[in-house]
């Protein structure tokens, strides 16, 4: 896994990612355009990634991706 849009892919889609968190199709999607995913949702994306045998989602990795994307926000409102 190497970031939330990976994950988006590797699961199928916002809609997917959007039935397996049992939130609005909306909702997904604008997880996916901010590039994150709360963490309220970890455990259920982690559980669901075993069940389809999706490598790679763990806590671990989701904490290092909001690292990651939070690294990505910091330097783009640095340059605006």
């Amino acid at each position: 896994m190497s970031g939330f849009d990976q994950i988006f892919s590797d699961f199928g889609g916002v809609s997917v990612i959007s039935k397996i968190l049992e939130i609005p199709d909306s909702h997904a999607r604008t997880m996916k355009a901010r590039g994150s995913i709360p963490i309220e949702y970890w455990d259920r994306l982690i559980k669901a990634a075993s069940e389809r045998d999706i490598q790679g989602v763990t806590w671990e990795n989701l904490q290092s991706a909001r690292r990651d994307a939070r690294k990505v926000r910091a330097s783009t409102s640095e340059v605006a």
